[in-house]
Protein backbone atom coordinates (compact mmCIF):
# COMPACT_ATOMS: atom_id res chain seq x y z
CA UNK A 1 0.00 0.00 0.00
CA UNK A 2 1.12 3.49 -0.75
CA UNK A 3 -0.12 6.82 1.54
CA UNK A 4 -3.25 6.72 0.04
CA UNK A 5 -4.17 3.04 0.97
CA UNK A 6 -4.12 2.14 -2.75
CA UNK A 7 -2.27 -0.64 -3.78
CA UNK A 8 0.61 -0.60 -6.52
CA UNK A 9 0.15 -2.03 -9.77
CA UNK A 10 2.00 -5.26 -10.42
CA UNK A 11 5.06 -4.65 -12.74
CA UNK A 12 2.92 -7.01 -15.49
CA UNK A 13 -0.14 -4.37 -15.60
CA UNK A 14 2.31 -1.02 -15.57
CA UNK A 15 4.33 -3.10 -18.27
CA UNK A 16 1.02 -2.85 -20.48
CA UNK A 17 -0.10 -0.09 -19.54
CA UNK A 18 3.26 1.65 -21.11
CA UNK A 19 3.21 -0.34 -24.52
CA UNK A 20 -1.00 0.42 -24.62
CA UNK A 21 0.13 4.25 -24.52
CA UNK A 22 3.45 3.86 -26.35
CA UNK A 23 1.36 2.31 -29.71
CA UNK A 24 -1.25 5.29 -28.94
CA UNK A 25 1.60 7.75 -29.10
CA UNK A 26 2.97 6.34 -31.98
CA UNK A 27 -0.33 5.78 -34.03
CA UNK A 28 -1.00 9.46 -33.66
CA UNK A 29 2.17 10.79 -34.32
CA UNK A 30 1.86 8.90 -38.02
CA UNK A 31 0.59 11.04 -40.46
CA UNK A 32 -2.32 10.06 -42.49
CA UNK A 33 -2.63 11.22 -45.91
CA UNK A 34 -5.14 13.90 -47.43
CA UNK A 35 -6.95 13.19 -50.73
CA UNK A 36 -4.71 14.03 -53.34
CA UNK A 37 -6.24 17.01 -54.87
CA UNK A 38 -6.09 18.42 -51.56
CA UNK A 39 -2.68 20.53 -51.81
CA UNK A 40 -3.27 21.98 -54.75
CA UNK A 41 -6.51 23.57 -53.49
CA UNK A 42 -5.21 24.86 -50.30
CA UNK A 43 -2.25 26.40 -52.90
CA UNK A 44 -5.16 27.87 -55.84
CA UNK A 45 -7.14 29.75 -52.42
CA UNK A 46 -3.98 30.87 -50.96
CA UNK A 47 -2.97 32.25 -54.39
CA UNK A 48 -6.33 33.49 -55.55
CA UNK A 49 -7.26 34.94 -53.12
CA UNK A 50 -4.05 36.91 -52.57
CA UNK A 51 -3.67 37.78 -55.76
CA UNK A 52 -7.35 38.82 -55.95
CA UNK A 53 -6.75 41.46 -53.15
CA UNK A 54 -4.00 42.79 -54.48
CA UNK A 55 -5.75 43.33 -57.70
CA UNK A 56 -8.58 45.32 -55.81
CA UNK A 57 -5.74 47.96 -54.70
CA UNK A 58 -5.42 48.75 -58.67
CA UNK A 59 -7.45 51.39 -60.18
CA UNK A 60 -10.04 48.70 -61.81
CA UNK A 61 -13.70 48.61 -62.35
CA UNK A 62 -13.99 44.88 -60.57
CA UNK A 63 -12.68 46.31 -56.91
CA UNK A 64 -16.19 45.24 -54.97
CA UNK A 65 -16.04 41.82 -57.42
CA UNK A 66 -12.45 41.47 -56.67
CA UNK A 67 -12.77 41.88 -53.18
CA UNK A 68 -15.42 39.22 -52.82
CA UNK A 69 -13.45 36.46 -54.78
CA UNK A 70 -10.16 37.29 -52.57
CA UNK A 71 -12.94 36.74 -49.00
CA UNK A 72 -14.33 33.90 -50.32
CA UNK A 73 -10.88 32.50 -51.11
CA UNK A 74 -9.13 33.55 -47.89
CA UNK A 75 -12.02 31.68 -45.90
CA UNK A 76 -11.74 28.74 -47.78
CA UNK A 77 -8.01 28.79 -47.48
CA UNK A 78 -8.91 29.30 -43.80
CA UNK A 79 -11.21 25.85 -43.89
CA UNK A 80 -9.13 24.34 -45.61
CA UNK A 81 -6.12 25.14 -43.10
CA UNK A 82 -7.83 23.64 -40.13
CA UNK A 83 -9.00 20.61 -41.87
CA UNK A 84 -5.95 19.96 -42.37
CA UNK A 85 -4.26 20.80 -39.37
CA UNK A 86 -7.17 18.59 -37.60
CA UNK A 87 -7.51 15.69 -39.86
CA UNK A 88 -5.54 13.49 -37.70
CA UNK A 89 -3.19 12.86 -35.40
CA UNK A 90 -0.31 14.90 -33.26
CA UNK A 91 1.61 17.29 -35.57
CA UNK A 92 4.66 18.74 -34.22
CA UNK A 93 5.24 22.63 -35.65
CA UNK A 94 8.50 21.85 -37.51
CA UNK A 95 10.74 18.89 -37.46
CA UNK A 96 13.69 18.24 -35.54
CA UNK A 97 16.44 20.41 -35.85
CA UNK A 98 19.33 19.43 -38.41
CA UNK A 99 16.98 17.51 -40.52
CA UNK A 100 16.70 18.47 -44.16
CA UNK A 101 12.99 18.58 -43.77
CA UNK A 102 13.56 21.56 -40.77
CA UNK A 103 15.32 23.96 -43.62
CA UNK A 104 12.19 23.66 -45.68
CA UNK A 105 9.73 23.95 -42.49
CA UNK A 106 11.44 27.05 -41.30
CA UNK A 107 12.74 28.66 -44.72
CA UNK A 108 10.63 27.72 -47.10
CA UNK A 109 7.22 30.19 -45.26
CA UNK A 110 9.88 33.17 -45.43
CA UNK A 111 9.98 33.22 -49.21
CA UNK A 112 6.46 34.36 -50.39
CA UNK A 113 7.69 37.08 -47.44
CA UNK A 114 10.68 38.15 -49.66
CA UNK A 115 9.31 37.77 -52.71
CA UNK A 116 6.40 40.28 -51.80
CA UNK A 117 8.76 42.88 -49.84
CA UNK A 118 10.61 42.61 -52.60
CA UNK A 119 7.64 42.82 -55.15
CA UNK A 120 6.19 45.76 -53.28
CA UNK A 121 9.21 47.82 -53.86
CA UNK A 122 8.64 48.56 -57.72
CA UNK A 123 4.59 47.67 -57.96
CA UNK A 124 3.75 49.39 -54.84
CA UNK A 125 0.82 47.29 -52.45
CA UNK A 126 -0.59 45.90 -55.72
CA UNK A 127 2.91 43.75 -56.81
CA UNK A 128 3.40 42.90 -53.01
CA UNK A 129 0.05 41.47 -52.68
CA UNK A 130 0.28 39.50 -56.32
CA UNK A 131 3.70 38.41 -55.42
CA UNK A 132 3.18 37.22 -51.97
CA UNK A 133 -0.02 35.26 -53.19
CA UNK A 134 1.36 33.81 -55.93
CA UNK A 135 4.65 32.59 -53.85
CA UNK A 136 2.59 31.59 -50.88
CA UNK A 137 -0.11 29.38 -53.15
CA UNK A 138 2.97 27.67 -54.79
CA UNK A 139 5.00 27.07 -51.16
CA UNK A 140 1.69 26.12 -50.05
CA UNK A 141 1.13 23.40 -52.64
CA UNK A 142 5.01 21.96 -52.33
CA UNK A 143 4.23 21.90 -48.49
CA UNK A 144 1.18 19.73 -48.83
CA UNK A 145 2.17 17.49 -51.16
CA UNK A 146 5.70 16.84 -49.32
CA UNK A 147 3.45 16.09 -46.19
CA UNK A 148 1.45 13.91 -48.44
CA UNK A 149 4.12 11.73 -49.50
CA UNK A 150 5.46 11.56 -46.45
CA UNK A 151 2.11 10.10 -45.41
CA UNK A 152 1.89 7.51 -47.85
CA UNK A 153 5.90 6.33 -46.85
CA UNK A 154 5.05 6.09 -43.23
CA UNK A 155 1.91 4.14 -43.67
Amino acid sequence: MNSTGATRPDPEAASAALRSSKAAEAAARRPRALPGWFPAVQGLLCAGGFTALGLSMADSGGKGLLIAVALICLAGLLGASWLGMHHGGVAPWFAPRGTRSSRLSWGLPAVPIAVGLLALIPYGMTGGLVGFGVTAGVATCVQGFRRQAQAQKTS
